[in-house]
């Protein structure tokens, strides 16, 4: 293991883990799946709205193919990002334009996430074990 991850603090590795997957973002839906595969451990918590029931990442992960099949997807960049206790708290913006549409048709909804991750044996970074998603707007 590089020695300067082991000098590094948990909270500073879940950040580093962030923005490293936040580079490697992929919009499709089999690029998505491979991508979060990677970040997300599978029994990880995911509560996609607020007040929305907790669901296990394999269901979200399903639900997100309709979804994406319906439109064009885009991450913007992270625009603030707090990291305490292992828990990234980042706002970004989302732009989301039906399938087809044009680019008047594109909703923009700012979004917050906070990803709680772990250490997690077999895996060599640390994961997301609970994703909890809160927007400002819907479609």
């Amino acid at each position: 293991m590089d020695k300067s991850v082991m000098t590094k603090s948990f909270s500073e590795r879940a950040k580093d883990r962030l923005y490293e997957a936040w580079d490697a973002w992929k919009p499709g839906y089999a690029d998505w799946v491979a991508w979060s595969n990677e970040l997300y451990h599978p029994d990880a918590e995911m509560i996609a709205m607020s007040g929305d029931a907790p669901e296990v990442f394999s269901a979200y992960q399903s639900k997100m193919k309709g979804f994406r099949d319906a439109y064009d997807m885009e991450m913007g960049v992270i625009e603030r990002c707090i990291v305490a206790d292992g828990v990234t708290a980042h706002t970004y913006r989302m732009s989301m334009t039906p399938k087809g549409a044009g680019p008047e048709a594109t909703v923009v909804i700012p979004v917050t996430e906070f990803n709680h991750f772990a250490d997690v044996p077999g895996y060599d970074k640390p994961m997301v074990v609970k994703l909890e998603l809160v927007t400002a707007g819907s479609l």
